[in-house]
């Protein structure tokens, strides 16, 4: 209420979103909150990205996925920001490429269906902004609905497809011609040529142009690389207690996604064999867009799991639903924050938006399923019972809402590029 007793005035949806965006990145320096906003103002899908709290405001308590969920039983480690975007291809502990979610920054204990119709709504906007049309939107969030039905249903029956990879063989389509174009183009020796030079002391960074990148004051660099060998006595299985197993080559700072600050550690690891370099991205974790927005329980079991340790919930997200845990995985303290610590994949780039059809959607969603499956072992069980009744219902359900979703993101886009 206002002073005098009065209700106050609505808002428009234009001024709420302006409020919430500039309130939610507030705690960013200048530059890199202009940055950020530079790049949400480019289209739909990169301001659905940049301005995800906006999509937990509107549906975090919305009772519009009871009917399929919502409870105890399916609530489990979600990757919190699902986007198309956030899978890529990875090698696994066997030296396979795979294609799976390659991003945990934003995950939460929430109920499933958060991740599902989030990667939906950011198919069907990649969808429209490659003119594909309504009906071929509408499609694509269908397959994905479809498709991560059937694969809770393979898990429900068989739960080693969980562990599956979907590596070239199990991929089709352009996913499959993407995973085969990156073992052919990308690898350890590409990276190093990509990022680094020959300098007198090593392999050191090469200058990369623009504000996202920045080399490192003395001291910042001396404490990181203190703290970087404190995280390397930490990891598992390495033997000793006070091991050192790499040389910190070279250190860079870099702006990550979301605005996070990001420094990158060129190491050089302390074995013999023919890729001896390894990138580690040392990525500055605060608290999740889906935050201020979840119900008191879940941010209770979040609390519960890792009490206020942001770096240490990035950490179990991961944990939870990777196939394979990156052995580079640990977290480090500095003065001004918690950071997770990962090695940054050679192979890790996302399906260009231009190869996005109803079988790459298709495979979005089985992949996401075996994350899910993953994460807690009584999940497939329990989703299969939630949709088993109306599978058709609950398709629709997510085609439609990540449609009127999508519409209103677009109408969110343009009033955030032309305030006023």
């Amino acid at each position: 209420m206002n002073a005098d007793g009065t209700l106050p005035a609505p808002r428009s949806r234009p001024s709420w979103v302006r409020d919430r965006i500039g309130r939610f990145d507030s705690k960013l320096n200048p530059q890199t909150r202009k940055l950020k906003w530079e790049r949400m103002a480019q289209s739909p899908s990169a301001f659905f990205e940049g301005a995800g709290h906006l999509f937990w405001a509107d549906f975090a308590r919305s009772p519009l996925l009871e009917g399929f969920g919502g409870s105890k039983k399916t609530r489990l480690w979600i990757n919190g920001d699902a986007l198309y975007s956030r899978f890529t291809g990875l090698a696994d502990a066997s030296g396979r490429l795979v294609f799976d979610l390659g991003a945990f920054d934003e995950c939460v204990v929430a109920d499933y269906q958060f991740d599902l119709l989030r990667l939906c709504v950011s198919l069907a906007l990649a969808a429209r902004e490659n003119r594909s049309g309504p009906k071929a939107a509408h499609r694509m969030a269908l397959e994905c609905a479809r498709s991560y039905w059937r694969e809770v249903k393979s898990c429900r029956w068989y739960k080693n497809v969980r562990h599956f990879p979907w590596d070239e063989e199990q991929a089709s389509g352009s996913i499959r011609h993407f995973l085969s174009n990156l073992r052919k183009t990308h690898g350890y020796p590409q990276m190093m040529e990509r990022w680094t030079k020959a300098g007198k002391r090593g392999l050191r960074w090469k200058a990369a142009p623009g504000a996202e990148w920045g080399a490192l004051p003395k001291e910042s660099a001396r404490k990181l690389e203190k703290a970087l060998s404190g995280y390397a006595g930490d990891l598992k299985p390495w033997p000793g207690p006070k091991p050192r197993f790499f040389e910190v080559s070279d250190l860079a700072r870099r702006a990550g996604p979301g605005g996070r600050e990001a420094f990158w550690a060129l190491v050089r690891v302390k074995e013999e064999g023919e890729n001896p370099f390894r990138i580690l991205e040392v990525r500055r974790e605060t608290q999740p867009a889906a935050w201020d927005a979840l119900p008191k329980k879940n941010r209770r079991k979040i609390r519960e799991l890792c009490g206020g340790s942001q770096s240490l919930r990035a950490e179990l997200g991961r944990r939870a639903l990777s196939r394979d845990t990156d052995p580079w995985l640990g977290r480090l303290e500095l003065k001004d924050g918690e950071f997770l610590v990962a090695e940054n994949s050679p192979f890790g780039d996302s399906l260009p938006a231009a190869l996005l059809d109803e079988g790459a959607a298709s495979q979005f969603g089985a992949i996401l399923a075996r994350a899910h499956c993953r994460a807690k072992d009584s999940f497939a069980k329990n989703a299969f019972e939630a949709v088993k009744a109306d599978k058709k219902a609950f398709r629709k359900l997510m085609a439609e809402a990540s449609l009127a979703y999508a519409d209103q993101v677009e109408s969110d886009f343009q009033g955030f590029r032309r305030p006023g």
